[in-house]
């Protein structure tokens, strides 16, 4: 979508009414009304916040051009100073009056935050009935809960990333070991995924969502092959580990090596910025 005066005047025309991703503001607000507005946003769903349109009940009424002198610094200054932690991804369009170039609309686009919740002056905020309102205390928790297990996840695909590069290398060098060697293999880790699914929040990882259950199949069946490699045991730190010696583990060895190859790429693309 290109986010432009054409774009601007459609709103205006179609009557497109306020909704939990758009709001519309006539003039900039207070700093802190700013950043409370932009936290909820973030906090929700994500949306636009145009600066700029008249509104009456909720509907679109007419442009009210803004000067638009140090306006993108103030709004950038705002986010950055007052809400926590730091929103990452936004995007402030500046749309020119035709006529007069020293007025504009500032369109303030805002992803839903991965990283939610924010918080403005020690409290949450969250859009709700087109408004900015506090949290309730379950909500608080259930976002934070939610943070961290993206954090946890965001951990344990770093973690298989660097384990999928290792058992590949060491495979890979397999056909140099003799017939008495043996080398090991540490099982993927799959204790966050499963808290995850298990949370039924799955959802909250939209567009990762279906490469994340195509990654964690094939970590699922890597598993699987390595315990029932015959010589399994256990390591120092309790991890299942699996032997594979020269005789008994080269066909499931070769297997487990495709596997990877196939796993890799796609937990490259999933991997959290």
């Amino acid at each position: 979508m290109i986010i432009n005066i054409e774009y601007i005047q459609s709103l205006i025309d179609n009557k497109i009414k306020e909704s939990i991703t758009l709001d519309y503001k006539r003039e900039l607000t207070t700093n802190k009304e700013i950043a409370k507005d932009i936290s909820a946003f973030a906090n929700t769903s994500g949306g636009k916040i145009i600066y700029g349109i008249d509104e009456v009940d909720d509907l679109p009424n007419s442009i009210n051009w803004i000067d638009s002198k140090g306006v993108r610094l103030k709004i950038e200054n705002i986010i950055l100073d007052n809400i926590q932690p730091e929103i990452k991804g936004y995007i402030i369009y500046h749309i020119e009056n035709p006529v007069n170039p020293s007025k504009a609309i500032f369109v303030v686009e805002i992803p839903e935050s991965l990283d939610a919740p924010h918080m403005v002056d020690n409290r949450y905020f969250i859009r709700r009935n087109l408004k900015s309102e506090p949290m309730e205390d379950s909500e608080v928790k259930n976002a934070i809960f939610r943070k961290g297990l993206r954090k946890a996840l965001e951990n344990e695909i770093n973690q298989n990333i660097d384990l999928a590069n290792k058992i590949y290398e060491f495979i890979d060098k397999y056909t140099n070991y003799g017939a008495n060697d043996q080398i090991l293999i540490i099982p993927f880790h799959i204790e966050a995924w499963k808290a995850f699914v298990n949370s039924g929040m799955l959802f909250i990882l939209k567009d990762r969502a279906n490469a994340l259950v195509e990654a964690y199949n094939i970590i699922h069946e890597i598993n699987f092959l390595i315990d029932t490699l015959k010589y399994g045991n256990y390591g120092n730190n309790g991890i299942r580990i699996a032997t594979i010696d020269y005789a008994h583990g080269g066909k499931i060895s070769l297997i487990i090596r495709e596997k990877i190859n196939k796993l890799k790429p796609i937990l490259q693309k999933i991997k959290f910025d």
